[in-house]
């Protein structure tokens, strides 16, 4: 487990925009629970690992979120050519 973090974001060679760093901040909760849950029993902290598995879902659903529909999207569009078709369809079943 790191120390700090170090994103460089104010010196021109490294820049690291604002979605890596809260992925970087997620990893180091990640290791921050996992250190805390080696701990020993006086050194233990549930409400820590509360806090960080916390703040680790949120950062997940919005570094994770994923914008596509669940259903896939629903049907495939016609096109012309099978609009035409079923119009044509619709037309002589009425004209029968």
């Amino acid at each position: 487990m790191s120390h700090h973090l170090k994103f460089f974001s104010t010196h021109p060679p490294f820049r690291v925009n604002s979605y890596s760093k809260l992925d970087l901040i997620r990893k180091e909760l990640e290791a921050i629970i996992k250190y805390e849950s080696n701990a020993g029993m006086w050194e233990y902290d549930p409400y820590l690992i509360s806090a960080a598995e916390e703040a680790i879902n949120a950062l997940s659903g919005f570094l994770d979120y994923d914008p596509t529909p669940e259903d896939g999207g629903g049907e495939p569009p016609m096109t012309m050519a099978e609009m035409h078709t079923e119009a044509w369809k619709e037309h002589v079943a009425m004209h029968s």
